[in-house]
């Protein structure tokens, strides 16, 4: 079961889009960490999620909406904690930790013998029961975070929301508060989703990353998804070496020595001496032209003689695709076998049955050696719709004639096709005209 879910979420600051086309979800017990560059809209996530401003779309947390519920009821789902909280000065510790047991008061606003045995319990497990009775402005960056988190804790939600729990702290104490929310979420099942900072920290911490650019999703999964040289350089304009750390986390480590991704060379790139008999091209992102790109690449194809196959994975031959028209003219073999994306299915069970046959199609043409050129237009789709297994279109690819190119597009391409490819270009959406409400214009979109 999921614990939060966000579909098509949009939040806007003075009629601008600071968040859009959001869908995410996070299983019970996980860890999402946020990341992305300053402003991508990762803080604007976590408020929309407590319910502190007001969105467009869907967002549950344990199956229930958001939109409509009361403070009370939010405080007994989600608790955050802020980067910079709130710490009334003269209030002690325990004081302060009380408040997040507001939510379960009696009618009456008053604390009973649970809430207090609650607090008790959450500051011994964060051993802040010494500092009890200390008002907060003594305290150290560090005590602090950790009395910020103990309140959070101590609103017994199954959702917590932590806001750059690592900002201002030196490496130990920045360990040492992952530690304690990686535990509690060990103890209680308890789901975390954190804006970080840090990305060998959000890569060693979280099961899953969403990378957050301009306010949309450009990469999620597991760190070893999301954590690449590319797509940092490519986000960050920073110059770093991934490293594997265990069998699942990553660290990122800056490396001064790389050349700057923003540079402009000088220089001519040192010349090819590789002659291959042929490449896998993969185009993903969730930006526009991925398969204009492909039709783009068939077309010069054509023009040097070589016999070229297009199989589309959704589009079906319902859709007026100017691009088969042409191509068919000039004796490109097109296979249009797809039924369009689920959420326009009207029967799953013969969607998912159409992009099999056109998995068979493709394999069929990958394996006969008779086309200089092989298109999956958004095979990705079905692969990551667990329609068609990923090794096999892997092995498809790897085991085909020599002579066969191919380009494979789609969002989010899995991982072990693009290890499988010679070249990846990940197109990124910047802003789209749908996002005003501009319908597709025949010509231009399709």
């Amino acid at each position: 079961m999921n614990a939060v879910e966000l579909r098509d979420v949009e939040v806007t600051y003075g009629g601008r889009p600071a968040v859009a086309a959001l869908d995410l979800d996070v299983p019970a017990g996980g860890w999402l960490a946020l990341i992305g560059p300053n402003g991508a809209g990762k803080t604007t996530i976590l408020r929309a999620i407590a319910g502190l401003v007001p969105h467009r779309g869907r967002i549950t947390l344990c199956g229930e909406p958001v939109a409509g519920a009361g403070p009370r009821q939010l405080a007994r789902r989600v608790a955050m904690v802020r980067q910079e909280p709130a710490m009334p000065p003269g209030m002690s510790v325990a004081q302060y930790v009380l408040l997040g047991r507001s939510a379960h008061f009696s009618p009456l606003g008053r604390e009973g013998r649970a809430d207090r045995a609650v607090v008790a319990e959450t500051l011994e497990r964060l051993s802040l029961e010494g500092f009890a009775t200390r008002p907060l402005d003594s305290l150290s960056g560090g005590e602090r975070q950790r009395a910020a988190i103990a309140r959070a804790l101590a609103q017994r939600a199954p959702v917590l929301l932590v806001d750059e729990p690592t900002s201002a702290l030196d490496v130990g104490r920045q360990q040492e508060v992952l530690d304690l929310i990686d535990a509690a979420r060990a103890e209680r099942d308890l789901t975390v989703v954190a804006a970080m900072h840090d990305l060998t920290l959000a890569g060693q911490y979280a099961d899953r990353l969403a990378l957050v650019v301009d306010g949309r999703l450009a990469r999620h999964g597991p760190p070893a998804d999301v954590l690449t040289e590319a797509a940092i350089a490519g986000t960050y304009r920073a110059r770093v070496r991934v490293r594997p750390v265990g069998q699942v986390a990553r660290a990122v480590v800056p490396d001064r020595a790389l050349p700057d991704p923003a540079a402009v060379p000088l220089e001519a790139p040192a010349r090819a001496t590789v002659r291959a008999p042929s490449v896998v091209i993969v185009n993903t992102g969730d930006g526009k032209g991925k398969s204009t790109a492909a039709f783009g690449t068939a077309m010069r194809a054509v023009a040097r003689g070589w016999r070229v196959c297009v199989v589309q994975f959704v589009k079906s031959g319902r859709w007026k695709v100017g691009e088969e028209q042409s191509a068919r003219r000039l004796g490109v073999e097109w296979w249009s076998i797809g039924d369009g994306f689920t959420w326009d299915s009207k029967d799953m069970d013969r969607t998912e049955a159409i992009a099999r046959e056109a998995w068979r199609v493709a394999r069929e043409k990958l394996a006969s050696g008779h086309y200089g050129l092989v298109v999956l237009d958004e095979i990705t789709y079905p692969m990551n719709w667990g329609w068609i297994p990923t090794g096999e279109v892997v092995e498809a690819i790897v085991t085909r004639p020599q002579p066969v190119n191919v380009v494979a597009t789609g969002r989010d391409a899995p991982e072990a096709l693009v290890e499988c490819a010679d070249t990846v270009t990940e197109m990124r959406s910047r802003k789209h005209a749908f996002d005003r409400g501009v319908r597709a214009i025949r010509g231009i979109d399709f």
